[in-house]
């Protein structure tokens, strides 16, 4: 699976849960046309990432709103097609010098029950070590250590995507949608019910043990992009 994120910054995110209600069946169309899912998301309310990312290194600047447009497959070139017009459709209501966009490939560590609430973070690697050096101890080494810590229920609760960030394609995108130039090498993408479902918040010792690892691939001193956000359901879906 290849996925397109709009990660989506704006001087009125109060207003934008209405400004993509406004634009979902617009957005919607392109996403039928290359046959994609849409997903939309703005941030959660009483969002708790700044304060948890304020007790490290880390600085975390808050994702306001998410639009995604994932289609199956290995092939992102699709998904280049609609980011200009996705772009047009939110306008002047997003701020896109303060936006980022991505473009990778989704790699799915364990299947989520739901994803009402959604953990996104965007991130970047060392600078001594290349992208598919990130890439592969992120997935192979690092997301085998945080399942080793955790038991069936906990893995039941927490749905975890990586997206491996495509550089040609996402500075691409980038260009096309007018957003701000980023180096992200990956995002990761938690799907949650709510927000005690992520262990880092509940199983002992997990969020200094994953802490730690990051030291070996992730860049720390870097800057962040992510937020708890809330997903909007499909207008017109049973609740």
């Amino acid at each position: 699976m290849q996925r397109l994120l709009l990660l989506l910054a704006t001087d009125r995110p109060h207003d934008l849960e209405g400004v993509l209600r406004d634009r979902e069946a617009a957005l919607g169309e392109l996403a039928d046309e290359i046959g994609a899912t849409l997903r939309l998301a703005v941030q959660l309310e009483g969002d708790p990432m700044a304060a948890e990312a304020a007790g490290d290194a880390r600085t975390v600047r808050s994702l306001r709103g998410l639009v995604e447009f994932s289609v199956t497959g290995v092939d992102n070139g699709a998904l280049l097609t609609v980011v200009e017009r996705a772009a047009k459709t939110l306008g002047d209501d997003i701020d896109w010098a303060g936006s980022a966009v991505s473009i990778g490939a989704v790699h799915e560590v364990l299947p989520a029950a739901s994803d009402a609430l959604l953990l996104t973070l965007a991130a970047n690697r060392l600078p001594t070590i290349d992208r598919s050096q990130f890439h592969q101890y992120w997935l192979n080494v690092h997301a085998t250590l945080a399942m080793s810590m955790l038991d069936d229920d906990n893995k039941a609760r927490m749905g975890y995507q990586q997206v491996h960030t495509d550089e040609a394609a996402s500075a691409k995108a980038t260009e096309l949608a007018g957003a701000a130039p980023t180096s992200f090498d990956g995002v990761l993408q938690c799907g949650l019910a709510q927000i005690t479902d992520l262990p880092h918040l509940t199983v002992p010792g997990f969020a200094d043990v994953i802490m730690k690892d990051e030291e070996n691939f992730a860049d720390q001193s870097a800057e962040m992009f992510g937020a708890f956000t809330r997903t909007l359901q499909a207008q017109g879906a049973s609740s």
